[in-house]
């Protein structure tokens, strides 16, 4: 017969303990993993639940969006208008000054004949009674 040894004693005592506990340990497991899928089950059908509750805000929002575009299309329009008149008016304003600084000088003239015609007609225009009653 062969004399058994603490560490041979150990080993047949773990391969008793672990045959005993197995199966208890297994069962454990089983449990766990059903109450874990339970709860997956439950948070599934909660996602799928809120799913179906934003699908409606999200028609809601598509809805919103169709009522503002045409605003919106309406404010592109006007913008597009307004750069155009602005564009316009930087093209009249930039026309006219070289229109003034390429013909200062006949203006000047023009001016000044003006004024002078203005002054003789004054100086030979003789008052009427009205303008010395002053009625």
């Amino acid at each position: 017969m062969r004399k058994v040894n603490d560490m041979d004693a150990f080993i047949i005592a773990f391969r008793d303990l672990s045959r005993d506990l197995i199966p208890i340990l297994g069962a454990i497991c089983l449990v766990c993993v059903i109450i874990l899928l339970i709860k997956l089950i439950k948070v599934l059908s909660s996602v799928d639940d809120t799913l179906l509750k934003t699908h409606g805000t999200i028609d809601l929002v598509d809805r919103s969006i169709e009522k503002v575009q045409a605003p919106l299309d309406t404010v592109v329009r006007v913008s597009g208008t307004v750069d155009k008149a602005h564009d316009a008016t930087i093209s009249a304003a930039k026309d006219a000054k070289e229109f003034v600084t390429k013909n200062a000088g006949e203006i000047k003239e023009r001016v000044l004949a003006f004024i002078k015609e203005e002054e003789n007609e004054d100086e030979l225009k003789e008052p009427s009674p009205e303008d010395i009653i002053g009625g």
